[in-house]
């Protein structure tokens, strides 16, 4: 008796490897759009394992190599065996951080600045190498036969004034709405509040507040961060939006 309950059990066991090495049970089970990120969301019906996994990551072995959203398919590939397609099993989960309540760039267009900024700054140092100069303005750096052919506003910035230092690699710039962006990364609005990097403050006095405005009490500055998880969400989905690094969102009092 005990030998046919270990041989029934390694047939199920054996079982269950074939249908995850053939892609059997696999679930296509929704998009989640955060910003300018979009993930799939899949999950493993045999054993319950799910994720949210980018385009051109991997997911048990499998790598999403394709995703095509008139068809609603993702296409997986597993070492030289053909492409499996997987049709959308659920309606289309779109999910975004709340839209912000103040005026201010959006997280997208933060880190564009950001980066022109970074962009200016490498210009700068390659202007400084080939002249020894310990300065340069934009006409130095931005144009043809510069080291930055162009650099194209984002959110209303004018770079025009800018003058890069040597002793300052740090540089910054602000937007029409008052919003101070840096090279490093951090913005500062018109009031002095920090932005978080998901669009939402913390005040001078340490109050932080969420995208949506909402007030978080009770919690640590890097609480602020988000997005947060739906409170529609499943237990599959809230699980696999904790493993992205998602948040639930804090109870207001």
């Amino acid at each position: 008796m005990k030998t046919r309950s270990t041989l029934l059990l390694l047939a199920l066991f054996t079982s269950v490897a074939l249908r995850a090495a053939l892609g059997d049970g696999l679930e296509f089970t929704g998009v989640m759009i955060d910003g300018t990120r979009t993930r799939i969301g899949l999950v493993d019906s045999s054993t319950g394992t799910a994720g949210w996994v980018r385009v051109g990551g991997s997911f048990l072995g499998y790598t999403v190599s394709a995703y095509d959203p008139v068809k609603e398919t993702v296409t997986l590939t597993r070492d030289d065996r053909p492409p499996l397609a997987i049709r959308l099993k659920d309606a289309v989960l779109l999910l975004s951080p709340p839209p912000s309540p103040w005026a201010q760039p959006s997280n997208a267009q933060r880190a564009a600045v950001a980066e022109n900024l970074r962009q200016l700054a490498a210009a700068a140092a390659q202007f400084y190498a080939e002249t020894g100069a310990d300065a340069a303005t934009l006409g130095d750096l931005v144009g043809p036969g510069k080291p930055l052919e162009q650099l194209e506003s984002v959110a209303g910035e004018s770079y025009t004034n800018i003058v890069m230092r040597r002793d300052t690699p740090s540089v910054a710039v602000t937007t029409p709405d008052g919003t101070r962006i840096s090279s490093d990364g951090t913005s500062t609005a018109a009031d002095g509040s920090t932005i978080t990097p998901d669009g939402g403050r913390i005040a001078a006095d340490g109050t932080a507040y969420a995208p949506d405005g909402t007030l978080l009490t009770g919690n640590t500055v890097g609480s602020a961060s988000g997005p947060y998880i739906p409170p529609t969400a499943s237990t599959t989905t809230a699980r696999a939006l904790l493993a992205a690094g998602w948040r639930y969102r804090p109870q207001t009092p």
